[in-house]
């Protein structure tokens, strides 16, 4: 019985080492998350499914879904996001900062690009 209870403890105590040294890797491996939602600036209820939302002179980049929602995983930092849609303009926003274990709400609205077109009107004669 002794024996048994020996084991126990040593099992035990073992585990609890393990299991606070994967706490403290954890904590070194922390990120924050910027998330939000892309509208359209003509109508702001409705959001923009599928614009891209990329972290500049980074490869990190997703996509809105459905709803207009997007959400990005940083380590603790100051980053530069842009914003993109076919049809709007490209919008960058400087200075979001991201903290450890917190998320950084960050909606963004963008406009549509103006046509560059001259009115032709045609006549007959």
């Amino acid at each position: 019985m002794r024996f048994f209870v020996v084991i126990v403890l040593f099992v035990s105590s073992f585990s609890a080492q393990s299991q606070s040294l994967n706490n403290s890797s954890f904590i070194k491996n922390k990120v924050g998350n910027i998330k939000g939602i892309v509208f359209d600036n003509e109508n702001t209820d409705i959001p923009l499914a599928f614009a891209k939302v990329s972290v500049k002179n980074t490869a990190i980049t997703t996509t809105t879904n459905i709803d207009g929602v997007y959400k990005l995983q940083l380590k603790p930092g100051v980053y530069t996001l842009v914003y993109t849609f076919i049809g709007y303009k490209t919008i960058e926003v400087k200075n979001i900062t991201v903290s450890s274990s917190d998320t950084t709400i960050q909606n963004q609205t963008l406009c549509v690009l103006t046509p560059n077109f001259k009115l032709l009107t045609a006549t007959s004669k």
